[in-house]
């Protein structure tokens, strides 16, 4: 009886010890085949890209008070506005380390648009018959603005499987995104008005000027997904669709400094001194910490080859509340940026 008990216990033991070979085997087999599958891809990618922006503003411009009417012309457009295209730089570098599952991401992004210098002239001249001045009115403005901005990514991606049924792939990254966006406009403005007769009492000299600069600097945690699918040939050498998204929450400081001045003088007869009728100074500085939520997202196609990939398409991202855009009290606003973008990636080792 032992004996039958033994035979079936060493029976028992040879078929777990077959099954954990055969196991041990097939695990081995897996990272081998990994490691065979990750030398055919690069260790390091480079990419380098840029793409032209709409900027998405609402800015609050600034009207002086001591505008005159407009004399031929229209009156020249409020001080403070920003411009509405730009451009961005953009680079990335990706390491992909063998045998991992991991991907880690550094990226840089810097945009730049501005406007103007725009001038306003508008001026009028009315003669007798005796061709005397007899009228005299003018009005000169000049305003430009800039603005940048510059979006900092570090990030640890994984891909996750969802794509791979079609060949594809779709990757989830997490990570910390720094953001910095700066604004800056300038406005002058000279007009004068006038009696009926050049040298008479009652002359105006309009004065105005206005100084605009808004900022905001901050970091958070961010989120993004990005996902390809082939559509010719393969991930590794053909033509995709690619497209992901991206949210961040950013804690900042948001800065407005404005200063905004008026003056208007009243000239008598041959008065080349005049008197000041008004002046007027307004220069709030606001400074506060605030939380700007942060989305996005892309789409476009790649043509992608073993060493290197080309991609085309379409991205935004959006900053709400990051800007203080009021002129006496505080405004939040939103900042969007948008537009159609190209990159041209390398990889390196494998």
């Amino acid at each position: 009886m032992s004996e039958l008990t033994t035979t079936r216990t060493s029976r028992a033991d040879l078929h777990w010890r077959l099954l954990a070979t055969v196991s041990a085997l097939a695990l081995t087999a897996i990272p081998l085949s990994a490691k065979a599958e990750d030398a055919d891809h690069p260790t390091l990618w480079i990419e380098l890209g840029g793409a032209f922006d709409q900027i998405s503003h609402d800015a609050t411009g600034w009207v002086p008070s001591n505008l005159p009417a407009p004399i031929t012309n229209v009156a020249p457009e409020p001080f403070g506005k920003l411009p509405a295209i730009g451009y961005d730089f953009e680079g990335a570098i990706t390491l992909q380390p063998k045998g991992s599952e991991w991907s880690y991401t550094a990226s840089v992004r810097y945009g730049r648009a501005q406007r103007g210098p725009k001038h306003t002239h508008d001026q009028t001249y009315k003669q007798n018959a005796k061709y005397y001045l007899t009228t005299y009115a003018f009005l000169n403005s000049t305003d430009k603005s800039y603005s940048s901005h510059a979006i900092v990514d570090f990030s640890a991606g994984k891909d996750i499987g969802l794509g791979s049924f079609h060949g594809g792939k779709a990757d989830i990254h997490f990570g910390v995104r720094i953001a910095q966006l700066n604004e800056h406009a300038q406005g002058f403005l000279t007009a004068f008005s006038t009696a009926p007769k050049k040298y008479a009492a009652g002359k105006i000299s309009h004065e105005a000027d206005a100084l605009f600069v808004r900022s905001y600097k901050g970091a958070g945690p961010s989120v993004s997904w990005d996902s390809s699918t082939p559509l010719v040939a393969t991930l590794n050498d053909g033509l995709s669709f690619d497209w992901g998204a991206n949210a961040a929450v950013l804690l900042g400081q948001q800065k407005a400094s404005l200063a905004l001045h008026t003056r208007n003088t009243r000239f008598a007869v041959n008065d080349s001194s005049g008197t000041v009728l008004a002046q007027s100074t307004a220069a709030p500085v606001r400074n506060r910490t605030t939380v700007v939520p942060n989305v996005g997202g892309f789409a476009g196609f790649s043509w992608r080859l073993p060493n290197g990939k080309v991609s085309l398409g379409y991205r935004a991202d959006f900053f709400f509340g990051a800007i203080d855009g009021g002129i006496a009290t505080s405004q939040k606003e939103m900042r969007g940026f948008y537009g159609p973008f190209a990159t041209v990636s390398l990889g390196i080792g494998g």
